[in-house]
């Protein structure tokens, strides 16, 4: 076979192709019925509103042969969905080999799927590669790294591995918290900023609000240089309305703080780590400064097309004679170094706040969950679900103090995992189990 001359990036936000030398053509995730005929990508998103019944932005988040609860002739699953939109790429990519950098969150089955799919739709594949794997090979990290992307319904959350390989870990999966969920809740925003300054809710009629999606993408662009004026004509009148990036953050902030604590969940209390973000990431206006705030975390943003570029520079890696599916690269990187962030001098800290209430810490431990044996307890009885009976355990040893983790549901300092032990200072914030308690350590200076 001979060498790929393209790679395709395959997920549930699109489809991304890539040649040799080229620059990256991104296809949108929509299929929609128009009588008898499939339109896909941007012809198909641009229905989408108008004839919602008819659409569908899912079938590549969710292969499939299950059948669909609308179908035509020729479309009874998100398989045949698939198919379409393959298809009408197929004449772009022509008769030479490609490479796919798949979604971390497909299963092996669906990968199978996707692959039978592609070849009934004329695409050669030479081979699969992980996504995240893919997009960050070439580029320095630490040990331990995470890779967050966005697709329609869910957020992805990759664990990558660096040793001799850079190597694929556990993928975290954010249900509710993907580009849809952005989307419409962006939407929601310019629409009331429309009704407070013209009395016009674009949102009111089908095709207005068609208009109003298809114009998100080309204002949030404008809108990240600073506000903005939008214009929408609907009716014959002219509506216009100012756009703030700071208020669109301030309406995003709750999906924004779910996708934090979605990173941290990943997170190991005091552990560096390098947290690579896709273009679709760092597009959600307030996301990136809000992960930049996590401790311990260094922040890189993807460029467009970042996994289909790394499929093909590594294409002779995926490739082979067997159709295998490849998750773990040897890499051009370096290691990155392994230092913590500096943190303030807080010092050790003394004692720990617990809803109001102040507790000393010493050299005999303080044992903390919901009803600790022994004499130096923190009682949390009232706790709610995912807290341990003896959860957690507080010692200061000289000018050291130390926090063992004893449960099965976590402890969390800084939003960061605690695995087993974690060196605490004073302004560390603990969270004890899931949703669980929080409580923060001071020191109080004779």
């Amino acid at each position: 076979m001979p060498a790929p001359g393209c790679s395709l990036e395959v997920t549930g936000a699109g489809l991304v192709l890539l040649r040799r030398g080229g620059v990256p053509r991104s296809e949108p995730p929509w299929a929609a019925f128009e009588a008898e005929a499939v339109l896909t990508g941007a012809a198909a998103r641009g229905r989408a509103r108008l004839a919602p019944l008819f659409a569908s932005n899912r079938h590549l988040e969710e292969p499939g042969i299950e059948p669909l609860p609308r179908q035509k002739r020729a479309v009874r699953s998100n398989a045949d969905l698939i198919y379409a939109q393959l298809a009408a790429l197929a004449p772009a990519i022509g008769a030479e080999p490609v490479v796919l950098a798949v979604s971390s969150a497909y299963t092996l089955a669906q990968l199978s799927l996707l692959a039978a799919v592609a070849a009934a739709a004329g695409i050669t594949l030479a081979g699969l590669a992980d996504a995240a794997v893919a997009a960050c090979a070439d580029r320095p990290s630490t040990a331990r790294a995470l890779y967050l992307d966005l697709e329609v319904q869910r957020a992805v959350l990759t664990e990558l591995i660096r040793g001799e390989t850079l190597r694929r870990g556990q993928v975290t999966v954010g249900r509710g918290l993907g580009l849809r969920a952005v989307e419409d809740q962006t939407a929601a925003f310019v629409a009331r900023a429309f009704v407070r300054a013209t009395r016009f809710d674009p949102l009111h009629q089908a095709a207005s609000e068609q208009q109003l999606y298809d114009r998100l993408p080309e204002w949030l662009a404008a809108a990240a240089g600073g506000a903005t004026d939008v214009t929408l004509e609907h009716a014959g009148l002219r509506h216009v309305t100012c756009l703030r990036p700071v208020e669109l953050a301030a309406a995003l902030a709750p999906l924004t703080a779910d996708l934090v604590r979605l990173v941290n969940s990943a997170r190991r209390a005091g552990e560096r780590v390098t947290l690579y973000l896709t273009a679709r990431v760092a597009a959600v206006p307030g996301l990136a400064a809000a992960l930049a705030a996590i401790g311990d975390c260094a922040l890189v943003e993807l460029g467009d097309g970042a996994a289909a570029a790394g499929a093909l520079a590594h294409s002779a890696a995926i490739g082979g004679a067997a159709l295998e599916f490849v998750t773990a690269l040897a890499g051009a990187a370096p290691l990155a170094p392994e230092t913590a962030a500096a943190r303030p001098a807080a010092g050790a800290p003394t004692h720990v706040v617990c809803q109001g209430r102040v507790y000393a810490l010493g050299s005999e431990p303080l044992l903390v969950g919901r009803s600790p044996p022994g004499a130096r307890v923190l009682v949390l009885g009232a706790a709610p679900a995912g807290i341990s009976r003896s959860h957690c355990r507080l010692t200061l040893s000289g000018a050291d103090a130390v926090l063992e983790d004893l449960s099965s549901y976590g402890t969390f300092v800084n939003g960061g995992r605690v695995m087993r032990r974690a060196r605490l200072a004073a302004g560390d914030r603990i969270r004890v189990g899931t949703p669980g308690v929080e409580l923060e350590l001071v020191r109080l200076e004779e």
